[in-house]
């Protein structure tokens, strides 16, 4: 028994559909293999048969032992676009109850990825025979193409597929499942590919996600010699340095996060109120150097590779994953953890550094959708946040390096040093014993001469170190004093155009008119703007050139003539542009020793801030006090503006956390003070207003010259 099998089907459709809506190979096995899963199945083996070139006899082969289709399911479920919006329930049938993670019904057509004609053989338990259906990918590309895909009267187009009804012949094991079988490759397959196959299929679950009744996947490739085996992800996470977990805690109702406590320097458990984007779990697997070398050695011969963070889906992967890139730089980040610039300079983490596994769920999270691409998710409100979140979580991780790495450079310095002290004291032991048995002199000499030869090394390689440090925060300085200059620019360029508009007026007063006696009056006025103005470009522009002193030796500066010359000169222009009274009150005349431009950038983009809080205020203010005890120099720097968002009270002073992107502001000005300060051996912190209930204030603390 047999006969045709009717597709109804409008012509701009077809264009969307598989080589248009699947990316790459990969992204369509992950597509048929989950299929598999909401079909109840328990086992998949994929047979790859002379795939490594595209031939008659080239043969991909997806087989499960999941529930089977009747042909009613091929005619009305599986050859229609959106089918899961259709689905009668959510869950698969007992004893699996597996939540259905087909997103729009599109997976069917992954086969037209990977290949131009597919055969579909299909049994249920109830069924005596096996359904088999043909289907031609290439036959309906020709059909839109003869008939026109721009013709707009051709909206539908009906085409047959040949279906019949064949004897059981023990094709499935358990009496029960489907079988895809797809020929006319549109690609090659090599082992390396397949190696990739492999490592990502075992990504499909979480590792340490224990599956009951079990979703077994095996891979054979006979031909490029890859024996049956079955997919097994490697236990990569033993070998990280550390694990952090944080989950959603449901009965107070609210978010677990990764918080690492500088204080203590670990990881505590720490709660904040739920996010738009509903309850998460997360598991975070941070490899250091040595680790990360481990990892490399254990899985050489693979394609086993540390890779950031994967989401997944009520248990099931959800994206991303995609088309492997040997080269790391050109693989997907959709959560943009590599594109965070200077990430190196300043401690922040990059993809090849750690293994994040999110938790989400279809209730929980009902605005994280999958995009029709499968590379990354619909841009929704709360999954911007959702990113945004998961790299503060990331952030937290690499608080906890960049306290490793400290210590770890401690004991290395504290362990040359006690080496270089050992090698002095043997040198001394051995000329005491000459001193004390000359006649040994001939026979310790070569060794009291390693000895200072050792200990000249050790020396050398102690002032090696010392260098490095210093050659390392040499570039930090750079790199703080191009991302302060990138915010000032800003301003700077509003500044020189705010001074120009007067001097140009006036300039071009004077050549239109001079000579005339009867205005020389108005010549003398406009000169006069021509010079003030030009000595406030200049005094800006002098401003921006010490952004290229990176290299300034500590010096003896007066604290009152930095706040007068940041105050009074390189913003008073700006401030008299905006309509800012700015009032100082410096005490005592205070001299310090350090870096006078690092108090200069604190000062500063304090003061980009303000100006962004000020911009609705009636009256603006900015007040700067100062106040000295015994041990140390207080700044307290206020403004009567918005305020600051509690929202990012705790992370305020971490790199790119800003609630005025809208205006401009990168989220770096705070994060630069930090540093400055503690470059300073200062802190800086956020107290009550001196404007309150409105505004903010900012205690700036610097020890007193000994």
């Amino acid at each position: 028994m047999g006969g045709k099998l009717k597709w109804r089907f409008d012509a701009s459709t077809f264009k969307l559909l598989g080589r248009g809506l699947i990316t790459d190979r990969i992204t369509a096995i992950y597509e048929l293999v989950k299929n598999c899963y909401d079909a109840n199945s328990t086992k998949v083996e994929l047979d790859f048969i002379n795939v490594e070139n595209r031939g008659s006899k080239s043969v991909i082969i997806i087989r499960d032992n999941g529930s089977g289709m009747s042909l009613r399911d091929i005619t009305d479920k599986w050859l229609v676009v959106g089918t899961s919006s259709k689905r009668g329930k959510t869950f698969s049938d007992p004893p699996f109850n597996r939540r259905y993670i087909g997103e729009k019904g599109v997976g069917r057509f992954a086969t037209d990825k990977l290949g131009g004609h597919l055969q579909i053989y299909t049994k249920r338990k109830t069924d005596s025979e096996i359904l088999k259906v043909t289907i031609n990918w290439s036959e309906y590309e020709n059909q839109v193409t003869q008939n026109g895909a721009g013709n707009q009267q051709m909206l539908f187009t009906e085409l047959e597929n040949d279906y019949e009804y064949v004897g059981d012949n023990g094709l499935f094991d358990d009496g029960h499942g489907t079988q895809l079988e797809i020929t006319m490759l549109h690609e090659a397959w090599d082992n390396e590919m397949l190696l990739r196959l492999e490592n990502q299929l075992g990504r499909i679950l979480p590792t340490l996600f224990d599956l009951n009744p079990p979703f077994d996947i095996f891979l054979e490739a006979e031909s490029l010699e890859m024996p049956n085996r079955k997919v097994v992800p490697e236990p990569i996470e033993n070998l990280a340095t550390v694990h952090v977990k944080a989950t959603y805690d449901y009965k107070s109702g609210q978010q677990g996060i990764v918080y690492f406590d500088e204080e203590k320097q670990e990881f505590v458990p720490h709660y904040v109120e739920p996010e738009i984007f509903g309850p998460i779990s997360m598991d975070f697997y941070y490899f250091n150097a040595d680790a990360q070398t481990q990892f490399k050695a254990k899985y050489k011969n693979t394609s086993n590779y540390i890779e950031g963070v994967k989401i997944y889906r009520d248990g099931v992967i959800s994206t991303p994953f995609a088309e492997y890139e040997s080269v790391l730089d050109k693989r997907r980040d959709i959560l943009g953890i590599d594109k965070r610039r200077f990430q190196e300079a300043f401690d922040k983490l990059s993809t090849r550094q750690f293994i994040g596994i999110i938790h989400i769920t279809r209730d929980g999270n009902p605005a994280i959708l999958d995009a029709t691409n499968r590379q990354d998710f619909d841009d929704t409100p709360e999954y911007r946040r959702l990113k945004e979140f998961v790299i503060e979580q990331i952030d937290e991780l690499a608080k906890y390096r960049a306290v490793k790495r400290k210590e770890n450079k401690v004991r290395v310095q504290n362990n040359l040093r006690r080496a270089s002290a050992d090698v002095k004291d043997v040198s001394k032991t051995l000329n005491r014993i000459i001193k004390e048995r000359p006649e040994l002199k001939s026979v310790l000499a070569p060794a009291i001469a390693k000895a200072k030869d050792a200990s000249d090394k050790v020396t050398e390689g102690v002032k090696e170190t010392e260098t490095s440090e210093q050659e390392f925060l040499r570039k930090e300085e750079l790199y703080l004093s191009l991302m302060s200059l990138q915010d000032f620019a800003n301003e700077l360029a509003h500044g020189i155009r705010f001074a120009l508009a007067p001097a140009k007026q006036g300039a071009e007063y004077i050549v239109e008119f001079f000579p005339d006696p009867r205005l020389n009056d108005k010549f003398h006025e406009y000169a006069r703007l021509i010079y003030s103005q030009t000595e406030v470009i200049s005094t800006l522009v002098d401003f921006m050139l010490s952004y290229a002193q990176v290299d300034i030796e500590d010096s003896d500066f007066s604290v009152k003539d930095v706040i007068n010359s940041v105050l009074k000169g390189a913003h008073s222009i700006i401030f008299e542009k905006e309509g800012i009274v700015v009032n100082i009150d410096v005490k005592e005349n205070i001299q310090l020793t350090g870096k006078r431009k690092f108090l200069e950038d604190v000062l500063s983009n304090l003061i980009s801030n303000s100006k962004k809080a000020l911009a609705k205020e009636k009256e603006k203010k900015i007040l700067c006090e100062t106040f000295v005890d015994s041990d140390k120099l207080t700044i307290v720097f206020s403004d009567n503006g918005s305020g600051v968002d509690p929202k990012i009270r705790d992370k305020m002073f971490e790199m790119f956390k800003t609630t005025t992107a809208e205006e401009g502001g990168a989220g770096l000005g705070l994060f630069i003070a930090r540093s400055r300060m503690k470059a300073l051996n200062g802190t800086i912190e956020l107290v009550n207003s001196a404007f309150a209930p409105k505004g903010a204030s900012f205690k700036l603390t610097l020890p007193l010259k000994k």
